[in-house]
């Protein structure tokens, strides 16, 4: 009889003692039980700890697991769902940030372009002219408000607070705050149709809506024509005499970074506004729509459903 064959009974013995002692069974039964037992459960332990190792190492390797019950099937899909559904937001998020990134860096691009532009002026001339220092500034303040913008968007979808605007007011500011652009550029407005009308809907929002709008007819307007701003069929129309859309560019003018042929021969295009402008209004109760033909200008139109429309 080998060492180990001495080992199993004395072993069985030890392991055996408490419970002859405290269930007064025969001890030759308790400790013929465990010596024949004892080796069929260290197998079992082995063996289980062998499987169960191989199941948590297809898990962390993402390998395929064959559910043994319908509670295990069932288990098993939503985990799979669950890491799913986690890896499709986790890609989602790491798109975003990475969009945002290059819009910030963008913005910060255009703006310092501006800022430089206004410090190679001051340095070749001894005064600059108030217009081109106004001018100047409503350039970097026009990408500030994009990049600020953007960020809100970004944020939240609940940051909106409805309220009865008179339309003419709201314009008027606008376009006393692009005024230096206007004079820079010999542009005259033409509003029509304002007066008296009302819009239920986000001021600030609004506003951003309209700037992006006249400021795209502002930037492709020749020198000396005007802008028409009017109201017709519950539609505020910004109306400008440039270059036009070209027809190939025209389904794509709301995609994020897309500037078009025209956008392509100004370096005040970013290919945000319009971008920013229809994500804007899906998220309220106003839409967005172009008209436009090569070299006979472009139509902008915020429309308004009837409901919302005060005259």
């Amino acid at each position: 009889m080998g060492a180990n064959d001495h080992r199993l009974p004395a072993l069985a013995c030890t392991i055996g003692y408490p419970l002859t002692t405290f269930y007064r069974l025969p001890q030759s039964l308790v400790v013929d039980t465990l010596r024949f037992s004892l080796p069929l459960v260290i197998i079992w332990v082995l063996v289980d700890c062998y499987f169960t190792s191989k199941k948590i190492q297809a898990i962390n390797n993402d390998h395929q697991i064959i559910p043994q019950s319908p509670v295990g099937f069932v288990l098993l899909t939503r985990q799979q769902r669950q890491n799913s559904d986690d890896q499709q937001q986790i890609q989602q998020l790491s798109s975003q940030q990475q969009r945002q990134f290059e819009q910030l860096e963008l913005y910060s691009h255009e703006i310092k372009n501006t800022l430089t532009s206004l410090r190679a002026a001051a340095e070749n001339q001894p005064q600059v002219a108030s217009q081109t220092i106004l001018s100047a500034v409503s350039q970097a303040d026009y990408h500030l408000n994009m990049m600020l913008s953007d960020e809100r968007l970004s944020l939240s979808d609940n940051d909106f607070d409805f309220e009865w605007l008179k339309l003419e007011e709201l314009v008027n500011h606008i376009i006393k705050d692009n005024s230096a652009i206007f004079i820079n550029r010999q542009l005259i407005p033409v509003l029509t149709g304002l007066s008296h009308v009302r819009v239920l809907t986000d001021r600030k929002w609004l506003h951003f809506c309209i700037s992006q709008l006249l400021s795209n007819a502002i930037k492709y307007s020749p020198t000396g024509m005007t802008i028409q701003v009017c109201w017709k069929d519950n539609a505020l129309q910004i109306i400008d005499q440039g270059p036009g859309i070209a027809s190939s560019d025209l389904p794509r003018i709301y995609d994020n970074g897309f500037s078009g042929r025209n956008g392509h021969q100004t370096t005040k295009s970013t290919g945000m506004g319009l971008y920013l402008v229809k994500q804007v209004t899906q998220r309220l109760n106003f839409n967005v729509q172009f008209q436009s033909r090569q070299d006979r200008g472009t139509i902008a139109m915020l429309k308004f459903p009837p409901t919302n429309v005060r005259q």
